[in-house]
């Protein structure tokens, strides 16, 4: 690895770090990931999620598609072994001192390099735990891990780092709490201003504006909004298209703040809606209403969704099984706010607890019709639920 540390010659310069977390809180993960990989017996942990690679060493970039890895050890100091430009995000961003780089003109030598480091560390014929099932490690490095390796024991780890991140700490709901404040602020400013006539692309505008001038990072999601028909597809988003009466806007953005996201998606009606949408603004807006009673530490996922799952049946094409009343939110890079960990639907048994985040989208959008939705963040508390973007949620008429 002649060219490892390639950038490293930034380190003598004069900077302060920009940790999200301090330094303890960044171990006590680690700690906590380790009592994990300790019950999996894992030697060895590699990190290619780029969420889970933020949230064990603080790093944070918009280049989360470029190669980067965490290597972690039972015991020890982990190091961060990634593309070399890189380099300035993570010694800015992790509290992480190992930090080694791959060359962009040498990126394809990244799982040799990464060998290497196996190989200094003797785990290189351990038990090494990878995640499969996540963003981050390309088929290239995994097969060339299997090649390389050929006395370890490569074990599917995907979901070891998303134990930990299940319960958010009290900072991290404090980012979250902050993320919501800026949000709904955009939330009151755009509904101000849409109207018959002008295109989705101002909407979004006036979206971006202020979301960044109220203080957000760039997002993990880009603001979505979708009107005409392309309101009755499911992520679709502004393309230069012109608002009419009759129709609705749906809304659904975030601000990012620590790359913590608190997401709201809400309906805007041109014009004096229609009886379907009026009914489908009450239906989706009772049901979540039934969700936030619902909610108790203690309780299964599974048996929430049940418990409300009859009401969106009388507005909705999907049985009751197939709806997702909620999926895991926090911590995001693009492209998504969602920590795809845990979610509200039929047949999952995992139990609500405490510091639980969740997002809420529920939708309904059925060809020739106008689409509707609303959300909510929320999070699990002792007593139940605190919603963090409490805030009307009732359909939103402007004139035409």
């Amino acid at each position: 690895m002649d060219h490892e540390r390639n950038d490293l010659k930034l380190a003598p310069l004069s900077f302060s770090k920009e940790l999200a977390f301090s330094e303890a809180e960044h171990r006590l993960r680690l700690e906590n990931v380790r009592k994990v990989m300790d019950e999996r017996n894992l030697d060895v942990l590699l990190v290619t999620s780029p969420p889970n690679i933020t949230y064990l060493s603080g790093y944070q970039s918009f280049g989360s598609g470029w190669y980067s890895c965490m290597i972690l050890s039972r015991e020890g100091e982990p190091t961060l072994h990634m593309h070399a430009l890189e380099i300035g995000p993570a010694m800015l961003t992790s509290w992480v001192e190992d930090i080694r780089t791959v060359p962009w003109s040498y990126i394809d030598s990244a799982a040799s390099d990464l060998v290497a480091i196996l190989k200094e560390r003797r785990v290189e014929r351990r038990r090494i735990g990878l995640e499969t099932r996540r963003p981050g490690l390309s088929v290239n490095v995994y097969e060339e891990l299997k090649r390389m390796l050929p006395d370890a024991t490569l074990v599917d780890a995907s979901n070891v780092v998303a134990q930990p991140r299940m319960i958010k700490s009290s900072a991290e709901l404090e980012y979250m709490r902050k993320s919501s404040e800026i949000t709904l602020k955009a939330l009151a400013t755009v509904t101000a201003v849409i109207r018959a006539g002008i295109t989705d692309n101002h909407i979004a505008a006036v979206l971006y504006h202020t979301l960044i001038k109220e203080g957000s990072e760039y997002f993990s999601i880009q603001p979505i909004v979708s009107a005409g028909q392309r309101n009755c597809f499911g992520h679709t988003t502004f393309r230069r298209t012109p608002i009419h009466s009759g129709e609705t806007v749906a809304l659904e953005f975030g601000a990012a703040f620590q790359r913590y996201t608190s997401a709201v998606f809400h309906t805007v009606a041109v014009g004096k809606p229609s009886a379907i949408v009026e009914k489908r603004a009450r239906v989706i807006n009772e049901t979540l209403d039934l969700l936030f009673h619902a909610v108790k530490p203690g309780r299964s996922c599974h048996d929430v969704a049940r418990e409300i799952g009859g009401g969106m049946s009388e507005i909705s094409g999907d049985p009751s099984p197939s709806q997702v009343y909620g999926y895991s939110i926090g911590l995001g890079l693009p492209p998504t706010w969602s920590e795809n960990i845990y979610m509200i639907s039929e047949g999952i048994e995992l139990e609500l607890k405490p510091g639980m985040t969740f997002h809420s989208p529920l939708t309904v959008r059925i060809a020739d019709t106008p689409g509707v939705g609303f959300s909510e963040t929320w999070v699990v508390t002792e007593a139940g639920c605190e919603i963090l973007t409490a805030h009307n949620r009732e359909l939103t008429v402007v004139e035409a």
